[in-house]
């Protein structure tokens, strides 16, 4: 019976070190964001952890409180996957607001900063990456610039290297959809395509 127990353990161990291989893949990927990471490796090693000790002290019924303690992991992956929930798209050339879209309640005065920042470096030449920011208890600012337009993206949740490419993705796509608008003196935003509502919800600026 011992034998068997150890047996079960042993393959449980196994396990859950392939889930921490695929985890290390993933986060190399960008598939997930260092949260996500941190939350779900500490999760596996606590499990690793408790197997050890079912091993030392011969109670296969440790393995149990291992599967019952805590959230599921497809839960907690979920509770820490970034999500974007706003977004604002500001004009390089005017520095005007375009569009909001989702729900963006970030104070302007938070963001100014940066898109002065931006603005500085377009205005040398300069190549502007990518930034990402934390702004409060699970919010995340990601600010991207392009050759017409800036986006800042308000995600709940720290965003993975992946979800940022994508953000990226779109936004180059936008712009190449609305260059003959670009192009002229003045840019009406309702006449604009909007590649970005396939991750939020459009709301209607307020005038």
């Amino acid at each position: 019976m011992a034998a068997d127990s150890d047996t079960r353990v042993r393959a449980f161990k196994a396990q859950v070190q392939e889930k921490i291989d695929r985890l290390l893949t993933e986060f190399a990927d960008g598939a997930i964001s260092r949260e996500q990471f941190h939350a779900i490796y500490e999760r596996y090693t606590s499990q690793l952890i408790i197997a050890d000790m079912a091993l030392r002290s011969r109670a296969p019924e440790a393995i149990i409180g291992v599967v019952q303690d805590g959230p599921p992991t497809v839960a907690l992956r979920e509770a820490t996957m970034g999500k974007a929930i706003g977004m604002l798209i500001y004009n390089n050339r005017t520095g005007m607001l375009l569009e909001t879209l989702g729900d963006f309640n970030v104070p302007i005065s938070r963001i100014a900063p940066v898109l002065n920042d931006f603005s500085m470096q377009m205005d040398n030449g300069a190549l502007v990456e990518r930034e990402v920011r934390r702004f409060g208890p699970r919010q995340w600012l990601l600010f991207a610039a392009g050759q017409h337009t800036t986006v800042i993206t308000l995600f709940r949740n720290e965003p993975s290297e992946m979800q940022m490419r994508e953000i990226e993705r779109l936004h180059h796509d936008f712009e190449a959809a609305n260059r003959a608008f670009f192009s002229k003196g003045s840019v009406d935003a309702t006449r604009l395509a909007y590649p970005f509502l396939v991750f939020v919800q459009k709301k209607m600026r307020k005038a």
